[in-house]
């Protein structure tokens, strides 16, 4: 399989992996936390099988992975909350959000200032946030505040997701993909675990092969093909593949659920995802200038 259809094979899978929040009849925790351990359980045979070792090296990495871990939880919980009290679109396109939190989480580690086309990329993308509230802009009703939670939810899903991009890349990346993606499913099973509210022991046969296929093939196999067609692809690429998501989760969504976006909705988006791969773009083009100039130097 080549790297690129390893990489859009990859994007489909996550896109569609917002769709068990509506299929699985959970609460979002414990769909979560069920997830954490077995997807952790298929990613451990992966990396026995690959000789990768499944230790943490360090007290040092040990803390970080603890805190990339509850990150993890935290945007995952959030996200499939967001998704079921509102849509998949609202719920993807607020969670899309990230790449430009990132550029304003960035510089902290890096004791900079965001620059002004970064600041105003940030404008641009509050101004598609607003038009994920249609009803709003339309004046046709009143949100519901389970709504406005939801998309709420999605927002703080974001910030959680790009914080544990930013510590994973600064701090915990001499780990490989799947090392750390073991570790963060591990981590928020093992969190989410005391406040699961339905027992295994009362888990139906429709929601137990919900919760195996949505770990294993959704979740685990995803980002396995995804971080794997990176090496064959390169960072760029797979960055701006990964903006295709929310377009296959609202395909999906609409397929399956029967759910069709607001044409407010469809603006905000396109806004939104805009805004992400121009900044993805961009920032390859920074980095790749950086590193040409201190080379010649």
């Amino acid at each position: 399989m080549s790297g690129l259809l390893q990489l859009h094979l990859g994007v489909l899978l996550l896109g569609g992996a917002g769709l068990f929040a509506k299929l699985i009849d959970l609460p979002a925790l414990d769909m979560i936390g069920y997830r954490g351990f077995l997807s952790a359980a298929f990613l451990a045979l992966v990396l026995y099988f690959g000789k990768h070792s499944l230790k943490i090296t360090s007290l040092r990495d040990l803390g970080i992975a603890l805190l990339v871990g509850s990150l993890a939880a935290v945007h995952w919980v959030t996200y499939f909350y967001a998704i079921q009290v509102t849509t998949v679109a609202t719920a993807m396109l607020a969670l899309f959000t990230y790449p430009m939190m990132t550029v304003f989480i960035e510089p902290i580690f890096r004791r900079t200032l965001p620059d002004k086309k970064d600041v105003l990329l940030g404008l641009a993308v509050l101004l598609g946030v607003a038009m994920l509230f249609p009803d709003l802009w339309f004046g046709e009703s009143q949100l519901s505040d389970e709504y406005l939670i939801g998309v709420g939810a999605g927002l703080l899903s974001a910030l959680c997701f790009a914080l544990r991009n930013v510590l994973v890349q600064h701090k915990f990346g001499h780990y490989n993909g799947g090392q750390s993606m073991f570790f963060q499913f591990l981590i928020t099973g093992l969190l989410l675990l005391p406040f699961i509210s339905v027992p295994a022991t009362d888990l139906t046969a429709d929601s137990i092969w919900k919760l195996v296929l949505f770990s294993v093939v959704f979740s685990a196999c995803a980002h396995a093909l995804f971080v794997s067609a990176i090496g064959h692809t390169g960072a760029k690429t797979a960055a701006l593949v990964a903006c295709l998501q929310p377009v296959y989760g609202i395909c999906f969504a609409f397929l399956i659920l029967a759910e069709a976006p607001a044409l407010a909705t469809i603006g905000g988006g396109s806004i939104i995802l805009a805004a992400a791969m121009y900044e993805t773009v961009s920032s390859k083009k920074s980095s790749k200038n950086a590193q040409s100039t201190v080379s010649n130097k």
